[in-house]
C-alpha cells in the first residue's frame, strides 16, 4: 500500500513540474513574442562616433503576399535575413524587423528616410508585448505623418539608455506603379541618421540643389527674354524643357511636396509623372528645330516626329490613369529619344551644321548621367548619395551648352546676313566697273578710228595741212564731249542709285527679300520703289471729334516694280519722274489704295508729259503690291498691275507633313501708265489673303524677253517653272538660282532691255 501511494505521489509531482514548465515557457513566449529567432549578429549596436548606419545587413524581412497579416498575427519564425532579391515588383506588403541596442547612458534617436513607398507603418516596442505606431509614406499627407519633417517621409526611432528595442516597418504599395519604387527606396533611402547626421546630410544636399536650381532659372529667364525679342520657336521649346525638367527634379527630390503640396501627395506624384514625359516631348521638339533635322537629317526628322507623337500618347495614358503602362513606355521612350537626338545631331554636324556640337556635348553629358542613374536603379552598380547631385549637374551643364549653342547659331545667322549684304554690294560694284570698262573701250575705239582717218588724210593730202589740223581739233573736241557725256551718264547713275530704295530700307520693310537689277546701259529705265505707311483703322467718329477714342494704326508696306518706256538716259528720266510722283501721291496726297495710286500716277504722267497736247505714248508698266499685317500669322495683299502680273506662292502642308508651295499668278489690268487711248480702263485692285511666310514676285519684262545666242527668249513659261522649282528655298538662294538661270541662258548675248526682278517673303 505504501509503495502504491509513493508511486502515485511521484507521478503527481512529475506532472506538476511538467505543467509548471509549460506555463513558464508560454508566459515567456507571450511576454516576448518577437525576441525569438533573432541572430545577435543582426543587432545594430549604436556607436557614439557614427552619425549614420546602413540598415540592410540588420533587417529581417517577411513578405505578406495577400496583405492579410496584422501585427498581432505575425509569426516571429517567418522572418528571414533581408536580401534585395526578397523584394519584387509585385503588389504586396513587406514587414521589416530591426533590433537596435543602445549601450550608452542616454536615450538615442535615429531618423530613417523611407523614400517613395506609399504607406509606411512603424511599430515601436514601448514595453514587453506593447507597441505604439507611427505613420508615414509618400502618399500620406503631412498632417497625418508621425514625423512632420522635410519632403521625404521620415520615421523616428527612439532607443532608451542601455536597452535593446525591436522595431517593425510595415511597407505597403497600393499599385504596381508604386511597388516598383519599393526596391529602389529600400536600397537608396533606408539609412539611419542621428539628428545631427541627418541635418548635415540633407542640408549639404539641399545647398547643392539650390545652386543648380538657381543656374537653371537664370538660363530659363534669359532665354525666355530672348524668345520674346526674336520670336524664334527654338527658344520657347528650350524654355519649356528647362521648366519641365526643373519641375520633375523639384518633385522627385521632394522639395515640391515639402514647400507646396505636403497635404496633396497624390497631386505631387501626378506632377512628377506628367512633367517627366512632357520634358521628353519638349526636348524632342527643341532638338529637331535646333538641329534643323528637316534639312540636314530628314530620315531622323521623321523618326523624331514619331517619338513626339508617342510622348503625347503616353501623356494621354496618364490622363486616362493607365499609370503603370505609361511609366513602362516612358522608360522605353526616354533612351530612344536621347539616342535618336544624338544620331540626328551627328548627321546634322557632318552635313555642315557645325553649331550642333554644343547640343551633342550637352546631350552626351545628360546621357552619361541618365545611364549611371539607370544602372543604379537596375542594381548593376551600388547606390551613391551623390547620384542626385551628379544628375542635377549634368542637366545644368546640358542646359548651359544648349543655351550657348542657341547663341552661337543666332550669331552665325546674323554674320551670314551681313556677309550676304556685303556680297551684293561687291557684285553691284563689279557690275558698275564692268560697265565703265565697256564705255572706256568704246571711247578708245572711237578715238583710234578718228586717229586712223586723220593719218590717211595726212598721207593723201599733205597740201591741206590746215584742214588736217582742224580735223585733229575736231577729233579732240569729240573726245572731250565723249568724256563729258560719259561722266554725265555715270553721275546720273549715282543719282538714280541714290533715289532707289537702299538695302537698309528694303531690309527694314521686308527682312527676307532679293532684288535683281540689271540696267541695259549705265542708267536704267526700270526702277523699284517701296514705302511703309501707318494708317488709322476705320472709325465712325470724326477724326477731330472731342470724344474721339484712341484708335490703332495699321501698317501698310508698299512695293512696286516699274518698267518705263525706253532705256538708258530717256528711261532714267522717266524713272526719276515716276519715283517723284509715287512719293508725292503716297506721302503727300495720302493715297493708300493700290488702284487709286496707279490711277493718280497715270493722270500725273499724262499731265507732266503734256500728252493731250503732244500726243506722245511714253509711260510705264507697273506691278504694285500693298502688304497689310492682318494678324500675327495672316497677311492681306492688295495688288494692282499696269500690264504687269504678280506671282505669289503660299506654303501648303501635304500628306507627308512637308511644305509644298504652289506658284499662282494675278495678271493685273491691261492698261499702261501714261499715253492717251480712246477708251480709258479703270485699274482694278485684287485682294488675296495669305499666311505669314508666303512669297511675292514682281518683275519687269526684261528678264522674260532676254534672248540667247539663237534669238530664243526665256519666256514667261520657263520663268514660272523656275520660280516653282525654287520657291521653297531661302530668298538668298532663290537670287543665286535666278542669276545662274539668266547667265546660262544669256551667255555672251548682249542684254536687250533693263532687267528687274523682286522677291519678298511676307
Amino acid at each position: 500500500m505504501k509503495k502504491i501511494k509513493i508511486n502515485g505521489f511521484l507521478n503527481t509531482l512529475l506532472f506538476g513540474v511538467f505543467f509548471l514548465c509549460i506555463f513558464v515557457f508560454s508566459t515567456e513566449l507571450i511576454a516576448q513574442p518577437f525576441t525569438k529567432n533573432i541572430d545577435k549578429e543582426r543587432v545594430l549596436i549604436l556607436d557614439s562616433l557614427k552619425e549614420e548606419y546602413e540598415l540592410n545587413s540588420y533587417f529581417d524581412v517577411f513578405k505578406d503576399k495577400k496583405n492579410s497579416y496584422t501585427f498581432k498575427g505575425l509569426n516571429p519564425y517567418s522572418f528571414t535575413p533581408y536580401g534585395l532579391h526578397d523584394i519584387s515588383e509585385d503588389v504586396a506588403t513587406y514587414w521589416l524587423r530591426l533590433t537596435i541596442q543602445n549601450p550608452h547612458f542616454s536615450t538615442q534617436k535615429l531618423l530613417v528616410p523611407t523614400g517613395f513607398i506609399d504607406s509606411v507603418m512603424l511599430f515601436i516596442e514601448e514595453r514587453d508585448g506593447v507597441y505604439s505606431t507611427q505613420l508615414g509614406g509618400s502618399l500620406i499627407p503631412r498632417s497625418e505623418r508621425g514625423v512632420k519633417r522635410g519632403g521625404i517621409s521620415v520615421s523616428m526611432l527612439e532607443i532608451p539608455a542601455q536597452s535593446t528595442k525591436i522595431f517593425f516597418f510595415r511597407l505597403h504599395s497600393s499599385t504596381k506603379l508604386s511597388s516598383q519604387d519599393a526596391r529602389y527606396s529600400l536600397r537608396r533611402w533606408f539609412t539611419a541618421y542621428t539628428p545631427d547626421g541627418y541635418e548635415a546630410e540633407f542640408l549639404t544636399a539641399r545647398s547643392f540643389h539650390n545652386f543648380f536650381y538657381g543656374a537653371i532659372w537664370v538660363m530659363l529667364i534669359y532665354n525666355l527674354l530672348v524668345f520674346i525679342a526674336l520670336r524664334d520657336r527654338q527658344y520657347i521649346f528650350y524654355v519649356l524643357y528647362n521648366f519641365l525638367i526643373f519641375t520633375y527634379i523639384f518633385s522627385n527630390i521632394g522639395q515640391l511636396g515639402e514647400l507646396f503640396l505636403m497635404e496633396f501627395p497624390r497631386l505631387d506624384v501626378g506632377i512628377r509623372l506628367f512633367s517627366g514625359i512632357l520634358s521628353v516631348f519638349a526636348l524632342l521638339m527643341f532638338g529637331k528645330d535646333h538641329l534643323k533635322t528637316i534639312i540636314f537629317a530628314p530620315r531622323w526628322h521623321k523618326f523624331i516626329q514619331v517619338l513626339v507623337y508617342v510622348t503625347l500618347g503616353i501623356t494621354l495614358l496618364y490622363f486616362l490613369r493607365f499609370w503603370h503602362l505609361g511609366r513602362v513606355l516612358t522608360t522605353i521612350i526616354l533612351p530612344l529619344s536621347l539616342i535618336s537626338l544624338l544620331f540626328a545631331g551627328l548627321k546634322s554636324y557632318y552635313e555642315g551644321h557645325k553649331n550642333v556640337k554644343y547640343f551633342l556635348w550637352g546631350n552626351s553629358f545628360f546621357v552619361i548621367a541618365i545611364t549611371i542613374y539607370s544602372l543604379e536603379l537596375l542594381l548593376f552598380i551600388d547606390a551613391s548619395r551623390y547620384l542626385e547631385t551628379i544628375v542635377l549637374a549634368s542637366i545644368t551643364l546640358q542646359m548651359a551648352l544648349f543655351s550657348y549653342g542657341l547663341a552661337a547659331t543666332f550669331n552665325q545667322t546674323r554674320k551670314q546676313l551681313i556677309h550676304n549684304k556685303l556680297q551684293q554690294e561687291r557684285e553691284k560694284q563689279a557690275l558698275i566697273e564692268a560697265k565703265n570698262k565697256e564705255l572706256e573701250d568704246k571711247v578708245i575705239q572711237r578715238t583710234n578710228d578718228l586717229t586712223e582717218k586723220t593719218m590717211l588724210l595726212e598721207e593723201k593730202q599733205t597740201e591741206i595741212l590746215t584742214q588736217s589740223e582742224q580735223l585733229q581739233l575736231q577729233s579732240n573736241e569729240i573726245s572731250h564731249q565723249n568724256k563729258q557725256m560719259t561722266d554725265s551718264i555715270r553721275y546720273a547713275e549715282k543719282i538714280q542709285q541714290a533715289i532707289l530704295p537702299s538695302q537698309e530700307t528694303l531690309y527694314q520693310t521686308f527682312e527676307k527679300h532679293f532684288v535683281i537689277f540689271r540696267p541695259k546701259d549705265i542708267v536704267s529705265g526700270d526702277f523699284y520703289w517701296t514705302a511703309t505707311i501707318q494708317t488709322a483703322a476705320p472709325s465712325i467718329i470724326p477724326r477731330r471729334s472731342p470724344i474721339e477714342l484712341q484708335r490703332g494704326e495699321i501698317t501698310k508696306k508698299i512695293i512696286a516694280a516699274v518698267d518705263c518706256t525706253g532705256h538708258g538716259v530717256p528711261g532714267a528720266f522717266m524713272s526719276v519722274i515716276g519715283i517723284i510722283l509715287l512719293n508725292e501721291i503716297v506721302h503727300l496726297k495720302n493715297t493708300h489704295n493700290s488702284d487709286e495710286i496707279l490711277e493718280s500716277l497715270h493722270k500725273r504722267i499724262q499731265k507732266a508729259l503734256r500728252q493731250n497736247e503732244k500726243a506722245n505714248a511714253d509711260g510705264m508698266d507697273v506691278a504694285l503690291c500693298i502688304v497689310e499685317e492682318t494678324t500675327e500669322t495672316e497677311r492681306t495683299v492688295y495688288f494692282t498691275g499696269a500690264k504687269r502680273p504678280l506671282y505669289y506662292a503660299e506654303n501648303e502642308v501635304n500628306d507627308n507633313n512637308t511644305n509644298k508651295a504652289k506658284l499662282q499668278t494675278l495678271q493685273g489690268t491691261r492698261k499702261s501708265i501714261g499715253g492717251v487711248t480712246r477708251k480709258e480702263k479703270a485699274f482694278v485692285c485684287e485682294r488675296i489673303q495669305l499666311q505669314k511666310g508666303a512669297k511675292l514676285y514682281l518683275t519687269s519684262d526684261g528678264l522674260i524677253d532676254q534672248p540667247n545666242a539663237k534669238g530664243k527668249k526665256i519666256g514667261s513659261r520657263k520663268f514660272e517653272e523656275t520660280l516653282q522649282e525654287i520657291v521653297n528655298l531661302p530668298m538668298e538662294e532663290q537670287y543665286v538660282e535666278l542669276m545662274e538661270m539668266l547667265d546660262l541662258h544669256q551667255q555672251d548675248t548682249p542684254q536687250r532691255d533693263d532687267i528687274t526682278v523682286i522677291g519678298i517673303e511676307i
